[in-house]
């Protein structure tokens, strides 16, 4: 089953999902097809806020991109609908969302990774719902 998913960055730039397609988008198996990038740029305190969201309802085409300034601290936030499972493999951070509810990891843009979501207590696998590649 494919897991959608829409992004939020900092709280002002908002891509909503598109209208949903057919095939497995965004899933492991199969090619993922690539969504909109944006840049997102680090606060005063040099912290660069990034949230995906992900939904079991909205189908999401595409996985979207944000690039950040190499070094900088990422504070990523993920949402769900649904219970899930939040992997960042590059970090290797696995935690576990609540239905409706978020969670926040931090780490140094060093290198570019990806942010999955699976089933509750997975370990790896599951459906990508972002990217975060540090740029110079």
């Amino acid at each position: 089953m494919r897991r959608p998913a829409r992004l939020l960055l900092a709280g002002v730039l908002v891509l909503s999902p598109a209208a949903a397609g057919c095939g497995a988008a965004g899933s492991t198996a199969g090619t993922v097809v690539s969504g909109p990038t944006v840049t997102a740029r680090a606060d005063s305190q040099g912290l660069t806020a990034v949230r995906f969201d992900h939904s079991a309802t909205h189908p999401e085409p595409a996985v979207p991109t944000v690039r950040v300034r190499r070094g900088t601290t990422v504070v990523l936030t993920v949402g769900s609908d649904v219970a899930r499972r939040v992997l960042v493999p590059e970090q290797g951070r696995a935690l576990d969302v609540s239905a409706g509810g978020t969670v926040t990891l931090r780490f140094l843009a060093l290198g570019t990774f990806t942010v999955r979501v699976a089933e509750p207590g997975a370990v790896r696998g599951g459906t990508i719902i972002g990217r975060v590649e540090p740029w110079h």
